[in-house]
């Protein structure tokens, strides 16, 4: 989900591929996308099958290496949210994002 300045969501990308062990996100797209919008921050959601919410290590790993992405574009990286069965954690309240 893309947001502008004023927090407005302006835009949104499902640009993901995978199965039930893990995903292919393109982020040069999520990128692209935001500027074309001028988006000035996103947040990220992804499932897991599983419905057990927690991020794995793999999630924390590509959630730090998209922050600094995020930071070296000016982008805000808002959140990382994981959806499990009918929960879900948010990576930035929970200290993942760091």
């Amino acid at each position: 989900m893309l947001f502008d300045g004023t927090g407005d969501l302006c835009g949104h990308l499902a640009r993901c591929d995978g199965g039930p062990r893990s995903i292919s996100a393109r982020y040069r797209l999520l990128f692209e996308h935001a500027f074309t919008l001028d988006a000035s921050g996103f947040v990220l959601v992804h499932n897991h099958p599983s419905g057990i919410p927690w991020p794995s290590a793999r999630d924390v790993a590509s959630t730090r290496a998209l922050a600094a992405m995020a930071r070296a574009t000016e982008l805000e990286f808002l959140d990382h949210v994981v959806v499990g069965g009918r929960s879900a954690v948010s990576m930035r309240r929970a200290g993942l994002m760091l």
